[in-house]
């Protein structure tokens, strides 16, 4: 399930949860970009489609707004689920500087690799 948010600088925030049963984890990903459509491509395309904008910046800054947004939302996850593990990933290297502040809330750092590339995910045990 996905939810969209306009953002006051007119950007667009994307918040997706998926849940996956095999491991018990619930994922939220996190995407700012300038319209629906990129935020979309963002989380849908493949790795090598010139489309995704996955680790770019795409424009203006977008400050706290998507952090405090996506926290509200993170909040009422954690509240209605119980038992499992919460990963939450942002896009780029600015949207994980700013969710960095996650490790206030008891999330932890975790790095892996995928498709070659380290990815970075914060994530708790509820």
């Amino acid at each position: 399930m996905g939810k969209f948010f306009k953002l006051k600088n007119g950007q667009w925030l994307k918040i997706l949860f998926s849940y996956c049963s095999n491991e018990n984890v619930w994922y939220m990903t996190i995407v700012v970009s300038d319209s629906k459509r990129q935020c979309n491509d963002c989380i849908r395309k493949t790795e090598n489609s010139p489309k995704v904008f996955f680790g770019q910046y795409t424009g203006r800054k977008a400050g706290l707004e998507p952090f405090i947004i996506a926290l509200r939302e993170l909040k009422t996850l954690e509240q209605t689920v119980s038992n499992c593990e919460i990963r939450v990933s942002g896009a780029s290297s600015r949207l994980k500087n700013i969710y960095k502040w996650l490790i206030w809330y008891g999330y932890k750092i975790k790095n892996i690799k995928n498709f070659d590339r380290d990815m970075e995910f914060f994530y708790k045990v509820v």
